[in-house]
C-alpha cells in the first residue's frame, strides 16, 4: 500500500505540473486570494490554479486520541514537488468540546503552526472542517461527542444524528458560532486561501423524510453571513449536497468544491472507463463553472483500487482531465506514512 502512495503521489508531481503552463510557476502567497468569473485570482490579478493534496490528521478528536502531529518539512516537500496548496482537514469536536467552549489552543498549538510552514514554504491553506462519519462515535470525527451522547453507536445512531443536525437550527448555531471564531482568528492571514465549511454534507433522508438538499443551502447561506460578519478577505469554499436545486444568493468570493471519486473503489479499472471519469467531471463543471460561472475546485480525488496498475490509470485520467480544464484540485491524501526523502530540510536550516 505503500508503495502504491508513493507511486500515485510521484505521478502527481512530475506528469502533472507540465500539462498546464497557467500555474503560477513559483509557489508563492501573493496576498489574499479570490474570485473573478469563473478563475481564482491572487492579488495581482493573476490567475492561480491550485494544485495540492490534502494533509489530514487534525480532525481526529484529540481529547481521545493522539493527534497526528505533522512536520514542517512536508511543507517544503510539497513545494519541491510544485504543489502550491495544503487543504487542511480540522473539525468541530477539537474546536467545541464542550458546548459554547471554544478551545483556541487547539488552534495556537496545532492548526497555526501548520499555517505558518505552509506560509514560509510559500503554500497557501484551506481550512476543511472535515466530517467523516459524522463523529468518533461511529468510527469517525467531526462533530463534538456532546452533539451525539443521545444516539446509538451504530448505522442507525449515526443517521439519526446526522438528519438531526440538519434539521436543528440551535445545534446548528454551535457550529456557526464556531466558524464565526475561526474566521476573526485568521481574518488577516493571506496564507490561509479561504475556508471549506463542510465536508461532505450528506442528508440522511431515511430518518427525517422532508430533508432534503435545501437544508444543506440553507445552512452555507447562515455560515457565509456568519463568516462573511467577521471576515471579508477569504474565498469560501461551498461543498454541494447534490448538483440540483441550489438556493445559495449569488455572492462573491465563492469557489464550488465537489470531490471526484468515480469508479476509485472499484476492484479494478481500464483504459475505457474514463469516458465514465469525463462523464461525471463534465456533470460537475456544467453545473458549477458554466451553470454558476463559479471557479471550480476538486476538494478530494483518489483512487482506492486493490490493483495498483488501476490506481495509477485511474489518477492519470483523474488529473489529465482536470488539467484538460483548468480545474484546481488536491489529492486525498498525504499522511506521515508517505516518505520525505530524509535530505530534505527547510531552506536555511
Amino acid at each position: 500500500m505503500r508503495r502504491m502512495l508513493t507511486a500515485l503521489l510521484l505521478f502527481l508531481v512530475t506528469a502533472a505540473p507540465a500539462l498546464i503552463p497557467m500555474v503560477v510557476a513559483t509557489p508563492s502567497v501573493q496576498g489574499f486570494l479570490s474570485t473573478r468569473g469563473t478563475s481564482i485570482i491572487d492579488s495581482y490579478g493573476r490567475t492561480v490554479i491550485l494544485r495540492g493534496v490534502n494533509y489530514p490528521g487534525y480532525e481526529k478528536n484529540f481529547w481521545s486520541q493522539e493527534p497526528q502531529l505533522h512536520n514542517q518539512y512536508a511543507y517544503y516537500y510539497f513545494r519541491q514537488l510544485g504543489f502550491n496548496v495544503v487543504r487542511l482537514p480540522i473539525s468541530w469536536a477539537n474546536l467545541e468540546p464542550q458546548p459554547g467552549l471554544f478551545d483556541p489552543n487547539y488552534l495556537q498549538s496545532f492548526v497555526d503552526q501548520d499555517v505558518q510552514w505552509a506560509k514560509a514554504a510559500g503554500i497557501y491553506i484551506i481550512l476543511d472542517m472535515h466530517q467523516y462519519n459524522w463523529a468518533e462515535k461511529f468510527g469517525g470525527s467531526g462533530a463534538p461527542d456532546w452533539a451525539v451522547q443521545a444516539y446509538p453507536a451504530n448505522e442507525l445512531g449515526l443517521r439519526e444524528a446526522v438528519s438531526e443536525f440538519w434539521a436543528d437550527d440551535n445545534l446548528q448555531a454551535h457550529l456557526l458560532s464556531v466558524w464565526t471564531q475561526l474566521a476573526q482568528h485568521y481574518a488577516n492571514e493571506p496564507a490561509v486561501a479561504g475556508y471549506d465549511i463542510f465536508n461532505e454534507p450528506w442528508i440522511y433522508t431515511s430518518i427525517i423524510p422532508t430533508l432534503n438538499a435545501t437544508r444543506v443551502d440553507a445552512f452555507d447561506t447562515k455560515a457565509i453571513q456568519a463568516i462573511r460578519a467577521a471576515d471579508k478577505n477569504h474565498i469560501l469554499f461551498l461543498e454541494p449536497a447534490n448538483l440540483d436545486n441550489f438556493k445559495i444568493p449569488p455572492t462573491t468570493n465563492i469557489v464550488w468544491s465537489p470531490h471526484f471519486y468515480p469508479l476509485a473503489f472499484a476492484n479494478e479499472y481500464y483504459p475505457q472507463n474514463s469516458t465514465l471519469l469525463q462523464l461525471d467531471f463534465e456533470a460537475k463543471y456544467k453545473t458549477f463553472v458554466i451553470g454558476l460561472n463559479a471557479p471550480m475546485f476538486i476538494g478530494e480525488f483518489g483512487a482506492f483500487i486493490p490493483d495498483p496498475g488501476s490506481s495509477v490509470r485511474w489518477t492519470q485520467d483523474a488529473v489529465t482531465l482536470f488539467d484538460q480544464n483548468n480545474a484546481s484540485w488536491a489529492w486525498w491524501a498525504y499522511t506521515e506514512w508517505d516518505a520525505i526523502p530524509s535530505a530534505l530540510t527547510a531552506p536555511g536550516a
